[in-house]
């Protein structure tokens, strides 16, 4: 930010004297302000690694028990990396990514193209390179730890050489990535570095609402999210700035993190798409000006085409609502966004605001068609879920897919805990209080501005009546047809347009504004977005710093310290009673009965056999044993979901006939079978027993299948393993020989 200084001009015959506003350089604040966000992001970066770390033990644990620790869609992601590292060379890593015969047996699978794999990519290019020196005695430093409880001691190796710990440090980076982006965003609209800090005070006080990267790590929000920080921070630079010399180069950044975004999340574009609907609202509501929006358009098209190239023609991406808006708006920018009516009286204010209502109704009728079309025309089915899921949210509407989701607390409504979390905290007062301050201090403005022109007026008018008075000469016809006045419409001009047109609205702050709004949205109808929402909360909190609001709201200055005094005190207390609770957190991972089925797995079955069982288990069971299996915790394919829904008939109440004709068409070798899944308890009527009986006209007096293959060994399936939490059923005996018939001639 640059602010300008007045410089003084006189010419050389002293004559005429200007006024030059020279650009004040300000480099050392902007140097403070990006060491103050290092100093912050390092700080989070340790605190992140050091509760991950707490929580399991992570660094005296083997690398089995590593890889066992990354749960259901954390060991999917991680076996890709896992791929990249240990494949020689890199270019038969790379191959076996694009053919992926283990994810989804019998068939290949396209990995880079379905499953947003890309930071495991770039990360295990990164080892690839730097393992020569990594791989070193300074880097990496074994021992032997003794774990009890009748378990054999195993080997721990801690150090950046060792490529789970490499994997690790670069999310606890990004995770210091996202502190600063919230210090940046929140100064960039308080205008003052307290109100940075007031942003990641409040970070820290709900640390537990709004992210989850010291419980999974490697989830793809923990890549996408540091990464959407910093583009809507350049974003609301660039609408504050608009028209700087540093347009050109903003725009590079915010088309690099816009593709990264899309290649490291699937759900980014359903932020983008917000992003997109609120900028059009702005321009409506004439913000921001059509240039403006046309180039914030700009980077969304190079980052959504570059991204679909590099995705490999993703279909859910090229089919999404996202792409099909951004059709329909650039098409309204292109042919229509001239036809607007200049707002001259009341009747104009109204027929305009008609049209934007009418504009904005036609740009997601036909964003909905568009999609629609798209869908139809590829043929792709990938994000019905979605819509499934958030219809059944209002509706009585049910199935398998949509109650595998409702069934999981974070994508359940948003819990009132949460709210009575972040009201203790005092983050809700502080967000409503500075939105009612702010347009309060549009609204004040608006009208000190009205007044002052009505008063320059009356002194022009006073002053050109003064000039009539004193000039001696009389009046007459010619006079009066030279001399000008004002009409009576304009004399008495509405005061509400004026009042309109006098209203400046500061884009990047009702921009931050209005993203929090729409996350919160989000985040009420699922509650794992709440981690959004919360994080835009903590960058509005820091409008409260900025003393320029503070003039309509206390009129006098040196009361504002003592109440800022005031308010903080619950804001620490909260941070305190958080860090304090998160911190003193100590736990050991440990799982003998899933090492011991793994270990099994690794020595007594062939490395072409195909297992089958629940989701979580399988992703655990192609990381530790690279074993081809059916199913996989990534839910986002039409294809992938009717598997799921195959093989899950286990715990219904079928025969195993059915079960067995399902996994023969997937060409299963092994079934695993979990005792919690078949006996568990739930207080939601969310077991499988229950889903199942919510979807399916089976009897009642028919019992789940699953007991039928714990307790004994029903026609097709053989017992081969089992222990205390998993039974591993093949699906013929191999002891048998059948030997064809022969007949004497």
């Amino acid at each position: 930010m640059e602010n300008p200084v007045a410089e003084v001009k006189v010419d050389a015959e002293n004559t005429e004297i200007k006024v030059v506003e020279k650009p004040k350089k300000s480099w050392p604040r902007n140097a403070l302000l990006f060491t103050i966000a290092l100093i912050l992001g390092y700080i989070h970066y340790k605190y992140a690694s050091t509760l991950f770390d707490n929580d399991r033990n992570f660094a005296y644990l083997s690398d089995l028990e590593r890889e066992m620790s990354f749960r259901t869609e954390m060991g999917f992601y991680y076996s890709y990396y896992k791929t990249v590292v240990e494949e020689k060379p890199f270019v038969a890593g790379i191959t076996k990514l694009m053919y992926d015969k283990l994810v989804e047996f019998p068939k290949d699978v396209n990995a880079l193209n379905r499953f947003n794999i890309h930071p495991e990519v770039l990360l295990g290019a990164i080892y690839r390179y730097f393992e020569p020196r990594l791989n070193t005695s300074s880097n990496v430093e074994c021992l032997t730890v003794a774990r009890g409880e009748g378990l054999p001691p195993v080997a721990s190796c801690t150090g950046l050489g060792v490529p789970v710990l490499f994997y690790l440090e670069a999310i606890w980076w990004l995770a210091g990535v996202t502190v600063a982006a919230v210090f940046l965003h929140a100064t960039l609209i308080s205008e003052s570095i307290l109100g940075g800090f007031l942003a990641v005070t409040q970070y820290f006080a709900n640390h537990s609402e709004l992210t989850r990267v010291h419980w999974a790590p490697n989830e793809r929000e923990n890549f996408a999210w540091p990464l959407l920080l910093v583009q809507a921070w350049l974003v609301s630079f660039q609408i504050r700035d608009h028209g700087k010399k540093t347009t050109f180069q903003l725009q590079v950044a915010i088309f690099f993190l816009n593709c990264t975004a899309l290649l490291f999340w699937q759900f980014s574009q359903f932020v983008f798409l917000t992003q997109i609907a609120i900028f059009f609202i702005m321009e409506q509501l004439r913000i921001i000006n059509m240039k403006a929006f046309c180039i914030f358009l700009h980077s969304h098209f190079c980052g959504l085409h570059t991204a679909v190239l590099l995705l490999q023609g993703n279909d859910m991406l090229k089919s999404s609502l996202y792409v099909s808006f951004f059709i329909s708006v650039s098409a309204y920018c292109l042919f229509f966004s001239s036809l607007r009516i200049k707002v001259e009286n009341t009747l104009d204010f109204f027929v305009e605001a008609w049209l934007v209502l009418l504009r904005i109704f036609i740009i997601v009728c036909s964003s909905i068609y568009f999609k629609k079309l798209i869908s139809e025309f590829l043929d792709v089915q990938e994000d019905t879920h979605i819509w499934e899921l958030l219809y059944s949210k209002f509706s009585n509407y049910k199935s398998f897919h949509t109650l595998m989701y409702t069934c999981s607390d974070v994508y359940d409504f948003l819990p009132w805990s949460t709210i009575v979390r972040l009201l203790k905290s005092f983050l809700i007062p502080f967000v409503i209080y500075n939105i009612l301050y702010v347009v309060n201090f549009w609204c004040q403005r608006a009208c000190d501005t009205l007044i002052e022109n009505e008063q320059k007026e009356k002194e022009q008018d006073s002053g050109n009546g003064q000039d009539d008075e004193d000039s001696g000469i009389e009046n007459s016809t010619t006079d009066n047809k030279v001399k000008k006045r004002k009409p009576k419409e304009d004399e008495n001009q509405d005061n509400f347009i004026a009042f309109v047109k006098s209203l400046e609205i500061e884009p990047h702050v009702f921009y931050g504004i209005a993203q929090m709004v729409v996350y919160g949205v989000m985040a009420a109808l699922i509650m794992r977005l709440k981690l959004l929402f919360v994080t835009q909360m903590c960058i509005v909190s820091g409008l409260l710093m900025n003393t320029k609001y503070w003039r309509f709201v206390l009129p006098n200055k040196k009361y504002i310290p003592f109440l800022w005094g005031i308010l903080l005190v619950p804001v620490c207390i909260a941070l305190f009673e958080n860090v304090n609770k998160e911190t003193s957190y100590v736990g050991q991972f440990s799982d003998p009965p899933l090492e011991e089925l793994l270990q099994w797995i690794s020595k007594h079955t062939e490395p072409s056999s195909a297992f089958a069982g629940s989701m979580p288990l399988m992703a655990a069971v192609m990381l530790s044993t690279r074993r081809p299996i059916v199913t996989h915790p990534h839910y986002e394919h039409h294809d992938a979901r009717q598997r799921t829904y195959a093989v899950y008939k286990m715990y219904g109440r079928f025969t195993a006939e059915e079960l067995y004709e399902e996994l023969t068409k997937l060409k299963t070798t092994y079934l695993v079978v979990e005792w919690q899944y078949c006996y568990g308890k739930s207080n939601k009527n969310c077991t499988f027993e229950d889903i199942w009986d919510s979807v399916s006209q089976t009897s009642r007096a028919v019992p789940p299948l699953c007991r039928a293959l714990l307790t004994r060994a029903p026609d097709h399936f053989y017992p081969v393993f089992r222990n205390r939490r998993y039974t591993v059923h093949r699906l013929h005996d191999v002891s048998l020989r059948y030997m064809p018939r022969s007949f004497d001639t």
